[in-house]
């Protein structure tokens, strides 16, 4: 399962994109669907099982997140 985070702007998605790198997670930083309304316009996108991992560094990096996504059968629901 893909989990995606949305930024409240370009500077905070590159920072998680960079931080995430570094700690050797896969992602990719992709456009918004239309169907989320958030922030810069840019999500990143991770595994589930790298979730916990990029939580930590977020939270620890004090990178602001706006919405945090799973992506099931083409639909984005919030994570709770």
């Amino acid at each position: 399962m893909e989990i995606v985070y949305t930024f409240p702007s370009t500077h905070a998605v590159i920072a998680a994109e960079q931080n995430v790198l570094s700690a050797k997670i896969k992602a990719k930083v992709r456009p918004i669907p239309t169907v989320i309304r958030a922030g810069c316009g840019l999500m990143l996108c991770i595994s589930l099982d790298d979730k916990a991992q990029a939580d930590k560094i977020l939270a620890d990096k004090n990178i602001p997140v706006d919405g945090v996504y799973s992506v099931q059968d083409g639909q984005y629901i919030p994570y709770v």
